[in-house]
């Protein structure tokens, strides 16, 4: 095994460890070391794109399980960058710290974390939502009870409908916004409590006659016939 090698660009005799390897090669190790084999790949790209960005780590070796950090310029272990899979190295192009920095400059920028995640999830700032919960006196829009603590949007199109307290938010939610089952869910309800019970013929106890199905009932009973 070989343990150094001439580097023809820095002039002399170096380890084996401060070469890539190269199968292609008869002692498996790159024509030149690490840091010129850097300097001539940055070169060949220059002249390929012209002068790249001023903060490009020219001159900085990175090693295995290191990553290097342009907001910084200083390469950290891998770990010190939180998981994106969406970029190739399944990590996030800046270290934790400077990641951090960068999402509270944005937050900032759009006038504060609250109107930053409405603005992102919803598209309203936070002052469009308090005006909403004024004009809505503080209350769900449904319910009329429960203080409104949640934006409601519609599915589909992405439009704000109006702001919900967590229960009525969930049961739209349930119902997937459906206006069909949430009529039938309601003609159901009702005519459960609005049945008369009488007693069985042959008196059997807490028993109930059979009634004709109201409207709604009909069409609910409809709908988990055809389901």
């Amino acid at each position: 095994m070989v343990e150094s090698k001439y580097c023809k660009d820095c002039g002399e005799v170096r380890p084996a460890g401060e070469f890539t390897s190269d199968r292609r090669r008869a002692d498996g190790l790159s024509f030149y070391c690490k840091t010129h084999a850097r300097r001539r790949h940055l070169a060949a790209k220059d002249a390929r794109r012209g002068r790249p960005r001023a903060r490009h780590r020219r001159e900085t070796v990175v090693g295995d399980g290191e990553k290097w950090c342009p907001d910084c310029a200083q390469v950290k272990p891998i770990d010190d960058f939180v998981r994106n899979a969406s970029q190739p190295s399944g990590r996030a192009p800046y270290c934790k710290p400077c990641h951090n920095a960068r999402g509270k400059a944005s937050k900032e920028k759009a006038g504060g974390s609250r109107t930053y995640h409405l603005q992102r999830r919803y598209g309203i700032t936070a002052a469009e939502a308090d005006a909403m919960l004024s004009d809505q006196g503080g209350l769900c829009a449904i319910c009329l009870e429960a203080p409104a603590a949640h934006v409601d949007h519609d599915h589909e199109t992405g439009a704000v409908r109006a702001l919900l307290c967590f229960n009525c938010n969930g049961g739209l939610g349930q119902f997937r916004d459906d206006p069909v089952a949430l009529r039938a869910a309601a003609d159901y309800v009702e005519h459960h409590r609005e049945r008369p019970r009488v007693p069985d013929v042959r008196g059997s106890a807490g028993s109930a006659r059979a009634t004709p199905d109201s409207p709604g009932m009909a069409r609910w009973r409809a709908m988990q016939a055809a389901d």
